[in-house]
């Protein structure tokens, strides 16, 4: 019983960092665009390699 508490707890804190480094995706996605379109390529560029990290990071978890 005890382990299957802590299996939800862990599967609901999965779900909600899940959920962040969706959101977290999104808006560095149309950061990238918004700067793209602007022309600021540095900015762009920081953001790209953000984009990058939380994309590998939300591939590491959901494997």
């Amino acid at each position: 019983m005890e382990l299957k508490i802590k299996l939800k707890l862990f599967k609901r804190r999965r779900n909600g960092h899940i959920n962040q480094l969706e959101k977290a995706i999104a808006a560095t996605h149309s950061d990238i665009v918004k700067h793209v379109l602007e022309g600021n390529q540095d900015k762009a560029q920081l953001k790209a390699r953000l984009f990058l990290k939380y994309n590998r990071r939300l591939k590491y978890i959901t494997a």
